[in-house]
């Protein structure tokens, strides 16, 4: 088996988990080296105008790794035998980031103190449903206004665009109704603006207008002019190709960790890129991780990566099982409170308009925030015992419909072949509205993530198993936002609406989080407040698996953030890598 020399820092994936502390920790004098699993595409080779392929990319998932290669397996109760199912995650260098929509969140303050939030609003009397269905809501350990900086340094550095709601506690839409007036205040505007809007979000807009509500654009990674970000790095405007979700960007305008990172750690001289190497293992000595192994996935040689310091930066599901096989489990606390979305549906088609989502990236789009969080308490408030629920979602229009993504959206009693069929697609493709509703799950007891002692990767790794079932608080709010999306669009004039506020037990869905929660108590959580494992204080945990709750919004920017976030503690010292408890 081949050794490496020792490096400072040896990181374990390159996506959103790993590309900021990538930059910071080369740019202090660490040296670092990311393995990542997959392969370094680039824009020039891989996503040219000339390999812009729906059928390769989307459909055939071109991004995402098979079963063999990466097993994931689900079931609802521990009693049931998991069986496979996919996995929605690309691996290569830029993770997730490479093929994601570009939209770009800030948590809400109370996103941050979920339980105080819902016990100061409800009381515990209202909430004893919660405890009965195991749902074990926390605070983070960490508060809005410590890391509003670091989402700052995403949005200059990274590349966020977007319209103020909030500067400096001062509601400051640009327009009537055009910035979110319900978000956490920030300190200084986006460095540049968001995606124009198209007819989608225009309607999507009216008909919440029309239901008094306060609609916006959403933020946006995707560059709307020529920009230089602080590092240095110059990239071009979107084009509005439409192949945008899913996707690699052609043109280098979707701020990805690719792009957007990986040349300013590289112009350091103190960072290595290892695509093709598949992390087996962490090796350990007296309570502290010592070197990984790893598999050139090319020629299948094994080879071992001594570091002082070790970052895991894969995808939830791949951290966790990379600790539990490695024998690191936090005396059971590993792989807990796992979330995913449990998404209600709503779709429309219009008689009076064409829509025409084949017309722009996915992030060209209109949203509110009316009922995420606890913004609607009061309206929750007047709702029965049986159906009060806590937390909300962000509702908004997708764009970015191409025809083979949208093929199959038919309303009930429509066939999905044939001559009728045709006619539906003839008159009704491009009148199409799907909504986007991101519910916020609760992290619970019974849900987490394990090994699979029936299925391996084709290193002999076992895959990662899931086990989930939905609690009563999902079900709720799932027929409560379905039923306020259905407001919306019939207020916007749509012809038929169809849809269903039924919620599944889905294993993944993108935006999976939990396994390795952050806290303050080593004795209900997995790592401190700087992501840093109290068990193995020198191993760090970038990306969403430290969630201690999710938000109705997409994880994106605060798992970019954190990773600003724990570099820093490293590098000014606030995270002593010899006690996880010793800290600041």
């Amino acid at each position: 088996m081949a050794e490496h020399a020792r490096k400072d820092v040896v990181m374990i994936g390159y996506g959103a988990g790993s590309g900021p502390a990538s930059v910071a920790l080369s740019q202090a004098g660490y040296s670092v080296v990311a393995l990542e699993r997959g392969p370094h595409l680039t824009a020039q080779r891989d996503f040219s105008p000339s390999q812009i392929d729906t059928l390769r990319w989307v459909i055939r998932d071109g991004m995402i790794p098979d079963f063999d290669r990466m097993p994931l397996t689900f079931r609802e109760d521990e009693d049931d035998e998991a069986t496979p199912t996919d996995y929605l995650m690309s691996t290569l260098v830029g993770g997730a980031t490479i093929h994601w929509s570009g939209q770009s969140w800030r948590l809400f303050e109370d996103d941050f103190r979920v339980r105080s939030t819902v016990m100061e609003l409800y009381g515990e009397e209202r909430l004893r449903y919660l405890e009965d269905d195991g749902a074990s809501i926390v605070d983070w350990p960490i508060s809005y206004d410590e890391v509003e900086p670091y989402y700052e340094r995403v949005e200059t550095h990274v590349g966020i665009g977007g319209w103020p709601g909030n500067i400096q506690g001062q509601l400051r839409p640009v327009k009537a109704d055009e910035g979110n007036p319900f978000e956490a205040p920030r300190q200084n505007d986006y460095p540049f603006r968001p995606l124009r809007d198209n007819a989608t979000n225009l309607t999507f807009r009216h008909g919440a207008l029309q239901r008094g509500l306060h609609p916006f654009h959403v933020p946006t990674a995707i560059l709307t002019r020529p920009y230089l970000s602080p590092y240095g790095i110059s990239r071009p405007p979107c084009t509005y190709c439409t192949f945008c979700t899913g996707h690699g960007c052609w043109n280098a305008s979707k701020s990805d960790t690719r792009v957007s990172l990986l040349p300013a750690a590289v112009a350091t001289g103190n960072f290595e890129l290892r695509p093709g190497c598949h992390v087996t293992r962490l090796n350990q000595e007296n309570g502290r991780v010592v070197s990984v192994e790893y598999v050139d996935t090319t020629s299948g040689e094994r080879h071992t990566q001594p570091g002082d310091i070790f970052l895991l930066g894969a995808y939830t599901f791949q951290n966790v099982r990379l600790l539990l096989h490695s024998g690191i489990d936090a005396d059971g606390k590993v792989g807990q409170h796992f979330m995913t979305r449990s998404q209600p549906s709503v779709h429309a088609v219009f008689d009076d308009r064409f829509l025409n989502g084949y017309n722009g990236p996915a992030v060209q789009r209109q949203g509110l925030d009316d009922y995420n969080g606890e913004v609607a308490f009061e309206q929750k408030l007047e709702l029965s015992n049986d159906d009060f629920f806590i937390r909300g979602a962000f509702i908004g229009s997708p764009s970015q419909r191409n025809p083979l993504q949208t093929y199959n959206q038919v309303p009930p009693g429509v066939p999905t072949w044939g001559p009728e069929y045709k006619r539906y697609l003839t008159n009704y493709l491009n009148r199409y509205i799907g909504l986007q509703m991101l519910t916020e799950p609760l992290p619970y007891e019974h849900s987490r993530i394990d090994l699979d002692p029936n299925h391996r990767d084709s290193y002999g790794v076992p895959g990662a198993r899931v086990t989930r079932r939905i609690g009563e608080n999902e079900r709720r709010m799932g027929r409560f936002i379905h039923d306020r999306g259905v407001e919306i669009l019939q207020a916007a004039g749509a012809a038929r609406i169809w849809g269903s506020g039924d919620v599944q037990a889905i294993p993944t869905m993108t935006h999976d989080t939990g396994g390795l929660r952050m806290g303050n108590d080593p004795d209900t959580s997995v790592t401190n407040r700087y992501c840093q494992m109290w068990d193995a204080p020198n191993v760090f945990v970038g990306g969403g698996a430290v969630f201690p709750t999710m938000g109705g919004k997409n994880p994106t920017q605060t798992i970019w953030m954190l990773s600003y976030w724990l570099a820093d503690a490293i590098i000014d010292g606030r995270a002593d890598v010899d006690d996880a408890r010793n800290h600041g």
